[in-house]
């Protein structure tokens, strides 16, 4: 299966896609500083808990919740004004809780920014998927 599905083939959403796996990756590899050079230095987040995250995640917290494997769907992304894009997609986590893995699927939404002429993701949103 492949990591990512792009259902929207235009150069932005194409740019954003590459940058989202690379987060993923980074995370995947419990990498937090290539993680957080995709990040805008304003970055907040609001994980699935509903709780409110400020500022790039440290390593620890990184580490805290390691992933096995991440699956991204639906891939897609609109600009907002000359600097800013919006992009959405699922996910489709396998989370390591102590000796068994898990699989949980998010809606996630994110706010992108150019910083520099590069795309930073500038706010993180992921909520529990269901189906409709």
């Amino acid at each position: 299966m492949p990591k990512i599905h792009i259902s929207k083939d235009d150069n932005l959403t194409l740019a954003l896609a590459e940058r989202i796996q690379r987060i993923w990756e980074a995370y995947l590899a419990q990498d937090a500083p290539a993680h957080s050079a995709l990040l805008a230095d304003d970055y907040h987040a609001v994980h699935p808990d509903g709780s409110r995250h400020s500022g790039k995640p440290a390593a620890a917290e990184i580490a805290a919740v390691p992933i096995e494997d991440y699956w991204l769907r639906e891939v897609q992304a609109w600009p907002v004004g000359d600097e800013g894009a919006i992009a959405t997609y699922n996910a489709e986590v396998e989370i390591r809780l102590g000796l068994h893995a898990e699989r949980h699927r998010f809606t996630v939404g994110e706010v992108w920014m150019k910083h520099s002429g590069a795309w930073l993701c500038r706010y993180y949103h992921t909520t529990p998927f269901r189906e409709a």
